[in-house]
C-alpha cells in the first residue's frame, strides 16, 4: 500500500509539471507576443503545434506501454518535455524555433497520460482506478490554480525563458525520483501472449472507443482554448491587469481540482453504469458557464462562472478519461487510452490555431466563446449511444 501511494504521489507531481508547462504558456504568449510581434494566429501556432504532436505520438506511446511497461516510458516522457522546455527558453529565438520546440516538447508529453493509466490499470483493482485516476488528473487543477501566480511570478523575476528553462529541470529532478522509486512489474508470459493476440484494428471499431474520442476531442477544445487564450481575452478585452487575470483563472483551477476528486468519487462510488448521463448533464451545464463567463464584466464574477464551469468540464473529462479503465480489457488499456487521448490532444491542436484566425477574422470574442461552448455541447451529446449499455471489454480478437 505504501508503494502504490508514493508510486501515485510521483505520478501526480509528474502531471502537475506537464500541466503546468500548459498554463505557463498561456501567460507567456504576452510578453512573446511583444517580443517577435507576433499576430494571433501566429501564437495559436506555438500552442498548437504542441498538441499536434502530442496527437501524433499518442498511439505510438500508448503500444509502447503494453510492450515495453508504464515506468520506461514515463522516464522517457519526463526526459523529452524537460529537455524541450530548456531548448525552448535558451534557444527560442525566433517563431519557427519556438514551434518547433513546443512540437518537440508535445512528442514529450504524449507517452504521460497512457503511462500513467497503465500504471493506475496494473496496480489497482476495478473499484479503484476512478478514484485513483481523478487524484492524478487533479493536478489539473492544481496546475491552474498555483500555476497562474506561479507563471506572473517568474515572468516578472526570470522573464518566459528562465521560467521554461526552470520547469524543465523540475522535470529531470522528477525523472529521477520515477527512475529511482517506482516499480515497474515484469509481464508474465501470458499477458505477453494475450496481448499479442490482440487485434488493435478492433479498438477502431469499437464504439466506445469512437464516441469517446469524439466527445474528449470536444471537452478538450474549451479545456485548451480557454487555457492558451483566455488570459490574453481578459487583459485585452475586459481590461484587467495580468495580475488579475491570474486570479480569475486561479479560480477555474479550483474548480477543475475540486471537480477531480469529487467527480472521481461520485462517479466511482454512485454512478457506475450511468457515467454517460453524468457526463451530459455536466457539459451541457459547462457549455452554459462558458458563455457566462464571455458576458461577465467583472473579475469576480467571471471567477464565478469559470470555477463552476470548470467544475463540470473537469467531470465530464474525469469520466471520459476513466470511462475505458472499466471497459477495455488490461492488455491494451495503453493502445486504447492513447486512440482516446489522440481524440483529446487534437482538440488542443485545433482550439488555441482556430481561436487566433477567429479573432483574427471578426475582431473580437463572440465567435470564440460560441465556439467553445458548442463545443462542450456536442461532448455530451456524443455520448449518449453508450448510456444504458451493459458493460463490456473488447475481446482478444477484436470487436
Amino acid at each position: 500500500m505504501k508503494k502504490r501511494s508514493l508510486m501515485v504521489f510521483l505520478l501526480f507531481m509528474g502531471y502537475a509539471v506537464v500541466y503546468l508547462d500548459k498554463t505557463i504558456i498561456g501567460f507567456a504568449l504576452l510578453p512573446i507576443e511583444k517580443e517577435f510581434h507576433l499576430l494571433p494566429e501566429q501564437l495559436g501556432y506555438i500552442t498548437g503545434m504542441f498538441f499536434l504532436a502530442y496527437s501524433l505520438f499518442q498511439v505510438p506511446a500508448g503500444w509502447l506501454n503494453d510492450r515495453i511497461g508504464f515506468k520506461k516510458v514515463l522516464c522517457c516522457s519526463l526526459l523529452l518535455l524537460g529537455g524541450f522546455a530548456l531548448c525552448f527558453g535558451l534557444l527560442g529565438f525566433s517563431l519557427g524555433l519556438l514551434v518547433t520546440f513546443r512540437f518537440l516538447s508535445g512528442m514529450g508529453h504524449s507517452g504521460y497520460p497512457t503511462a500513467c493509466a497503465k500504471a493506475v490499470v496494473a496496480n489497482f483493482p476495478l473499484e479503484q482506478r476512478t478514484f485513483t485516476q481523478s487524484i492524478l488528473l487533479s493536478s489539473a487543477g492544481l496546475a491552474m490554480t498555483v500555476g497562474p501566480l506561479i507563471a506572473v511570478y517568474l515572468l516578472a523575476h526570470l522573464g518566459w525563458r528562465g521560467s521554461f528553462s526552470g520547469l524543465g529541470l523540475v522535470a529531470f529532478a522528477i525523472m529521477i525520483a520515477v527512475l529511482l522509486l517506482v516499480p515497474n512489474p515484469p509481464k508474465t508470459a501470458d499477458e505477453k501472449s494475450a496481448a499479442a493476440a490482440v487485434s488493435y484494428k478492433g479498438l477502431l471499431k469499437n464504439p466506445i472507443v469512437i464516441l469517446l474520442f469524439i466527445s474528449i476531442f470536444c471537452i478538450n477544445i474549451p479545456a485548451y482554448g480557454l487555457l492558451a487564450w483566455l488570459p490574453k481575452f481578459l487583459v485585452q478585452q475586459r481590461g484587467m491587469p495580468i495580475g488579475t487575470s491570474s486570479l480569475v483563472v486561479a479560480a477555474g483551477g479550483l474548480g477543475i481540482w475540486i471537480s477531480s476528486l469529487g467527480s472521481g468519487w461520485l462517479v466511482g462510488r454512485y454512478l457506475q453504469g450511468r457515467e454517460p448521463l453524468f457526463v451530459c448533464c455536466s457539459s451541457l451545464l459547462s457549455a452554459l458557464c462558458i458563455w457566462l463567463v464571455f458576458i461577465s464584466q467583472t473579475a469576480l464574477v467571471s471567477s464565478v462562472f469559470l470555477f463552476i464551469g470548470y467544475i463540470f468540464l473537469m467531470g465530464s473529462f474525469v469520466t471520459v478519461f476513466t470511462l475505458p479503465m472499466k471497459r477495455l480489457q488490461t492488455e491494451v488499456i495503453g493502445a486504447g487510452m492513447g486512440m482516446i487521448n489522440t481524440g483529446g490532444t487534437l482538440g488542443g491542436f485545433i482550439a488555441p490555431i482556430a481561436i487566433g484566425y477567429l479573432v483574427t477574422l471578426s475582431g473580437n470574442y463572440t465567435t470564440t466563446f460560441i465556439f467553445l461552448a458548442m463545443a462542450m455541447v456536442v461532448s455530451g451529446l456524443i455520448v449518449l449511444p453508450l448510456a444504458g449499455k451493459p458493460r463490456h471489454q473488447l475481446s482478444p480478437e477484436g470487436i
